[in-house]
């Protein structure tokens, strides 16, 4: 299911076949070597760029929108807990929320950032899911709006996949949020790029092929 989605949406972005693809700045398709924040936050802008480039004019076209302090410490006042570094910088700086997934809101909308137990109330219906676990979790990525979500653990920073369809709802994925927002940027690019397998073949070198056959299929 989820590979067909993904192949339906790439036949709706821009043909990258030309001479001319992919577009100046454009990182390759790979793990970049990532010293500091500052290198982080310089591919962050360049993959983002080459992913806008491949949805221009499109309606999933990715927009610059950092988020001021203030709806941020808004947010963690609601939550009753500080977002992890990685994932308040990123908003921060940048605030992109369209891109290979859709990552949640700091301010109310459509897919806000919120505790997992509201985001999917039915949680509570599944019967073999940890509900203590389910409690300290707070969604901030909506994956392909499916209802499978990418939360944080209030105390840990950890990263869980929520996976309402098949297996185990909730599966520890990532020690903390950066890890996910740069594999999510190796996905934009195997977008831009138009090779999910050399995508997919990196993040299971990193992280194992399980996370990625739970994760992407």
């Amino acid at each position: 299911l989820h590979k067909e989605y993904r192949r339906q949406r790439q036949m709706c972005i821009r043909d990258s076949s030309n001479a001319d693809w992919p577009p100046a700045g454009c990182p390759p398709l790979a793990w970049p070597d990532l010293p500091d924040q500052a290198a982080r936050l310089n591919w962050y802008l360049a993959a983002i760029g080459a992913y806008g480039a491949l949805w221009e004019g499109h309606v999933n076209e990715p927009e610059l929108t950092p988020v001021s302090e203030d709806a941020l410490q808004a947010l963690e006042q609601r939550l009753g807990c500080p977002l992890p570094r990685s994932l308040r910088d990123y908003h921060r700086q940048l605030g992109v929320l369209s891109l290979a997934e859709v990552l949640c809101s700091v301010g109310p909308g459509h897919t806000p950032i919120q505790p997992l137990l509201e985001a999917y109330p039915g949680i509570v219906e599944i019967s073999d899911v940890d509900l203590i676990l389910a409690g300290k979790l707070v969604a901030f990525g909506d994956y392909l709006g499916n209802g499978n979500l990418f939360c944080f653990h209030r105390e840990s920073g950890a990263v869980y996949y929520f996976d309402h369809d098949t297996g185990a709802a909730l599966t520890r994925f990532f020690d903390s949020p950066e890890e996910y927002l740069d594999t999510l940027m190796l996905l934009c690019l195997a977008e831009v790029y138009d090779d999910d397998d050399a995508a997919e073949a990196l993040i299971s070198q990193r992280y194992g092929e399980d996370l990625v056959r739970k994760w992407r299929y």
